[in-house]
Formats: C-alpha cells, structure tokens, sequence
C-alpha cells in the first residue's frame, strides 16, 4: 500500500507540474511567436508604404510589444524588390540588401508570386508584399530566416529549462512523498487494524449468539425470533467476511495461487442459487464453458462468485431472471452475471463498487436478506488482486450486467 500510494502520488504531482510548464513553454514561445511576426510585418509595410527607399520611411508606428524601429535595424534588415510590368515581366532587381539571392533566384520568385495572383503571403523563408505603382509593381521580398532562429533558439531554451526544472521538481517530490503521504498511511493502518480486530473480536460472540439460538429452537421449537436471529447472525457473518477479505486485500500481501479449474468451481456453486431461484419462481440461465483454468486462489475466487450470485438473488424481483456465462474470448477468461433489477436502480453502475454504498438511498433493510453494500467493493478487490477487472453497466432498461474479466 505505501508503494502504491507513492507512486501515484508522485504520477499526479507530476502531471500536474508536466501540465504546468508545458502551458508555461507553450505561452512564453506563443507570445515570442507573435511578437516576430508582427515585428516582420511592420518592417515589410515600412518598406512598402517607402517604396524601398530609406530616405522616404516613417518610423512612427513601433510594432506592438517590441522596441520603435528606426534606420539602422531597417538597414539591417535582409530584403531584395522586384519590379515587373502588368503582364508579369521582370523589368528590374534590387538585391544590395541581401547578398545571397542573385538576380534570376529574385526573378523566379517573383514570376511564382505573380502565377499565384497573391498581394502577400510566405515563401519559402521569406514573406512577401506587392504594392502597384502605377502600369507596374513591385514585389518585396523580407528574409525571416533570423526570426525563426530567434523563434527555436528562444523554444530551445524555454524547453531546456523546463525539462531541468522537471527533473528537479521529480527528485524533490520523490524525495518529499513519503512524509506527505505518512499521515494518510497512518489513518489507514489504523482502519485496518480495527477492522482486523474487530471482525475476530465479533466472530466468536456470533458464533455463540447462533449456536445459542439453535440450540433455543431444538428446546422449545422453531419461532419467527429464532428465525430473525438467525437470518441476522448470517448477515453479520457475511458483513465480517468481506470486511476482513478487503483488509487482507488493502495490505497487498499475495495470497498464495495454484491452477484452478473454474469451471467446476462455478458447477458446484450453482446448485444452491438454483434451487433459491426455483423457488422465486426466476428463470436461471447459465452457460458454463468446460475446463477453464486460471491461476489464482481457489477460497477468493469461490467468494468473488458467491458475492455476485448473492447479490443477483437479493435484488432480482419475483418471477425475473439471473443469467451466468463462463467463457473464454481469445487470451481472456469471461465472467458475465446479468439479472432483472428495478428501472429505477442506482443510474451511475460504479457507484455500487463504493464501500457501504446501498441502492436504497434510506439505508432500511426492507428484506431481511440485503446487504451492507461491502459485498462488491470486496468482489472488485479480489478480481483486481488476480489482474482482472470487474466492471457493471445496464444492457438494457430493467436490467444490470457485471463482467469480470482475467
């Protein structure tokens, strides 16, 4: 239990911390993102709105969340113009701002930017704007090679940190899980051991109180306070039972395991529900594949079956029907309980794995054989002890399904 507790606390802390800096890396590199790009467009309409001559540029309008350009970064900046007649013919290149585009590069891209009808757009690296003059246009051409360095320089770095603060933060919370979680551990050992104590306390009065009524009822012969007694005393059995079988669970002590047979298993449980069920007037259907063997423990596995038929024959009205399969789909072993229950069951099927959780939202015990709500809270703990899974939905409206699956 203390591995398990550890472990998926650290999972969750540091999910929570990976989500953290994953939206801190994301942000920061959004934002740099934006801010190049806007920068870029700002120095591209400068050199439109100019015509590409310096002398005519207006650095009045400084590109949002960065410095006011001025001429020295426009002089900096790596650009060539194209100028073409209206029938897309190259009538001149400009290129003493950037060194490694030659004339017919300039000329090609330009010819492409025409073909594609576009006023601006991207370029294989490069953003580009057209601007008419008159019969002619000139096609700008702005090199963003250095923003994108930027841009993965900045991603890298962000990245970086992160992964080492990650790695940091995973150390410390390794470090720090066990005092974190020793209160919990405490509260819980101390659960434990009252139940623990508790149910071999109460198992010998129990026994007392029913060898008692018994031996009552052979005396002065059978009355409904026998019957009550008895019924009660069953119940209290069956309460402690599962209660110490989820104790024994919750240490996470392996049980011992062997090949069992569980076909015959189930063979043998059935002839007692079927004879309960007959005289309920239920249908009981089974279909029970022969010679399906597993490895696990031959007493839990008996306990997780009778828990469900149990419950099948407690909540399925009069005159419904209880259905059981066995079967093996490919490398899985099937086990499929679906019976008749009330429309108005409980509408969320997990809620009746919780500990002590009933249907009847009042908690009365309108039949002398319902149960305290620990029966499958502890069938799902011996399912999942054995690597199965026990799962329950509604096929259908007016009935319910469990599936335990190995």
């Amino acid at each position: 239990m203390t591995k398990t507790l550890k472990r998926r606390f650290i999972i969750f802390t540091m999910a929570a911390v990976t989500c953290l800096l994953i939206f801190i890396v994301l942000a920061i590199n959004g934002l740099n993102w934006i801010m190049l790009e806007r920068q870029s467009d700002t120095v591209l309409d400068i050199l439109v709105d100019s015509g590409g001559a310096f002398h005519k540029m207006d650095f009045n309008r400084p590109p949002p969340f960065s410095h006011p350009l001025d001429m020295d970064r426009m002089r900096s900046s790596r650009f060539f113009i194209v100028r073409s007649d209206a029938n897309g013919n190259i009538m001149d290149v400009n290129t003493d701002q950037i060194s490694s585009i030659d004339y017919e590069t300039a000329k090609s891209y330009a010819l492409t930017v025409w073909e594609s009808g576009k006023e601006f757009g991207r370029m294989e690296g490069y953003k580009f704007a057209v601007k008419q003059m008159g019969a002619n246009r000139l096609t700008f051409f702005i090199d963003t090679s250095g923003q994108s360095e930027s841009f993965y320089r900045v991603l890298f770095a962000s990245g970086a940190i992160s992964a080492l603060c990650w790695l940091i933060l995973l150390i410390i919370v390794i470090l720090l899980s066990g005092k974190v979680i020793r209160p919990v551990l405490t509260g819980m050992e101390k659960q434990k051991q009252f139940i623990t104590n508790a149910g071999h306390e109460m198992k010998t009065p129990l026994a007392i109180i029913q060898s008692n009524n018994d031996t009552m009822a052979l005396i002065h012969g059978e009355n409904k306070y026998n019957v009550h007694i008895r019924a009660q005393t069953k119940r209290l059995n069956v309460l402690m039972s599962n209660l110490l079988t989820l104790a024994k669970l919750d240490e996470e002590i392996p049980l011992p395991t062997e090949s069992v047979n569980i076909s015959d298993l189930t063979n043998e449980l059935l002839p007692v529900y079927q004879e309960d069920a007959q005289a309920r007037n239920l249908h009981f259907n089974m279909q029970i594949e022969p010679d399906i063997t597993i490895q696990t423990n031959r007493d839990s596995f008996r306990q997780m079956l009778t828990i469900l038929l149990d419950n099948a024959l407690k909540y399925t009205p009069d005159h419904g029907y209880i259905h059981l399969s066995l079967t093996r789909n490919g490398r899985h072993t099937q086990i499929i309980e679906e019976n008749t229950c009330d429309p108005s069951f409980e509408p969320d099927p997990e809620r009746l794995f919780e500990r002590f959780y009933r249907g009847d939202a009042a908690r009365t015990q309108s039949k002398e054989s319902s149960g305290y709500g620990i029966g499958l809270s502890a069938a799902r703990a011996i399912c999942e002890n054995f690597g199965g899974k026990l799962t329950a939905g509604y096929p259908s409206a007016g009935s319910i399904r469990f599936t335990a699956r190995f």
